[in-house]
């Protein structure tokens, strides 16, 4: 007999009864019982602009018993709680358009995975999602994207950061005073926009519907901003610097910061979504007390000069130690169950940069750490192996996890719950 579908009703005398979950229907394979498993709360990706030197980043060996890479090894004491993936990509190459595909799947922009998982967790929070940067990234750099393709703005300077997290009592008459405001202008535009589409021609009327559609998302933001500025912010000791880090020379003192900060956005449930750009220029870094040997931009570019190879991975080194601290703070805070907030947050580390030397968008960094997840090895995806999975598989794991029912994404039509539940 066919186990019966997890979606089944019983029907008669016009009702529908949903029927519960029962011991017989128990899924018989690892790929089914990834959905069971207790839900994941919250979700972190992480994505580095310049990506990584993928020969040191990749461990050589797969399997749990891999030998750490010299950029990971930061982070080595977590490898009972991540997986370093290798060979996942959305078969594109766009150099740094690609970026908008990391988390959609589209270089032309479509929703990202973070809003999906945001529209299911975001309704138990102040934030749906916040989108995090350091200072103004270099276009065309985005993450996160509505689902009608609109890149979301990100936040790049601490202190606006940290005022969104935790503002004061006037920073709540004045945000009141803006919602107020701009919902009169919302109102204006919807019924001027109404009059205008009974002028337009079919095409444009479903162009006219979408962006009404956006304005019922702005609206319902501004509906829960308005009730939740009721609700005293939760107060922390945070010493924020005098002023922002927000030139490119201080890029990783300002990634230390919204590390910190985001961390304080999770353990204080402000919100349950984050998305952090972690932006590169063409600064030149002093690490470990020595003058780097090019901008950072131009280490990217390193034509397999061994010694700009080096100190790319500097740099590279330098953002793993700050993503390690970042998990620290996650493993040593606990959530409403007791369990440290690592265990039900999934985050994402990795680049929407395969290869920065070529522009290459294929074989992307990846790394998922904590979520609960069965843990510790090295994958390493065949391309054209007889099971070729995507980056999109992955996303479908952690959306699946996050009990969204979702089949498909970004072209991917499986997920990688083989091996990770």
């Amino acid at each position: 007999m066919d186990r019966p579908d997890r979606r089944r009703f019983l029907r008669g005398v016009g009702v529908s009864l949903a029927l519960p979950m029962l011991e017989s229907w128990a899924p018989r394979s690892a790929s089914a019982a990834g959905a069971e498993r207790a839900p994941l709360e919250r979700l972190v990706c992480i994505g580095t602009y310049l990506g990584f030197h993928q020969p040191d980043f990749f461990p050589a060996q797969t399997g749990p018993e891999y030998v750490c890479s010299p950029v990971l090894k930061p982070i080595e004491s977590y490898r009972e709680e991540l997986t370093v993936y290798s060979g996942l990509d959305h078969r594109g190459r766009n150099g740094h358009l690609g970026w908008k595909a990391w988390m959609s799947g589209s270089a032309s922009g479509s929703v990202s995975m973070d809003q999906l998982v945001a529209a299911k967790v975001g309704e138990h929070t102040r934030f749906d999602s916040l989108q995090v940067t350091c200072g103004n990234p270099p276009d065309p750099a985005r993450l996160s994207f509505t689902k009608e393709g609109v890149g979301l703005p990100m936040i790049g300077r601490p202190s606006v950061l940290y005022r969104t997290l935790f503002r004061s009592a006037g920073d709540s008459a004045r945000i009141d005073y803006l919602l107020a405001t701009n919902r009169s202008v919302l109102d204006g535009v919807t019924e001027e926009a109404k009059a205008l589409e009974r002028s337009l021609s079919a095409s444009d009327r479903a162009k006219l519907g979408e962006y009404f559609a956006s304005v019922r998302d702005v609206e319902k933001s501004l509906e829960k901003q308005r009730i939740w500025l009721d609700r005293p912010a939760p107060k922390v000791e945070y010493p924020l610097p005098e002023f922002d880090p927000v030139a490119p020379d201080l890029a990783l003192e300002c990634e230390s910061i919204m590390y910190d900060l985001m961390a304080l956005a999770l353990t204080t449930d402000s919100t349950r979504v984050l998305t952090f750009l972690v932006p590169g220029w063409s600064q030149v870094f002093t690490i470990g007390g020595r003058k780097l040997s090019a901008g950072y931009h131009g280490l990217s570019h390193h034509g397999n000069d061994p010694v700009r190879i080096a100190d790319y991975n500097l740099v590279g080194i330098e953002h793993v130690k700050r993503f390690g601290l970042f998990l620290d703070k996650l493993r040593a805070a606990k959530d409403s169950g007791g369990r440290p907030l690592l265990d039900s947050t999934a985050v994402v580390f990795g680049s929407g940069m395969g290869n920065a030397n070529t522009h290459d968008n294929s074989n992307l960094p990846t790394v998922l750490v904590g979520g609960g997840f069965r843990h510790g090895w090295h994958r390493r995806i065949e391309r054209n192996g007889p099971s070729p999975r995507l980056l999109g598989d992955l996303y479908l794991t952690l959306m699946q996890r996050f009990g969204i029912d979702i089949d498909e994404f970004a072209g991917a039509k499986h997920n990688l719950n083989e091996d990770l539940v």
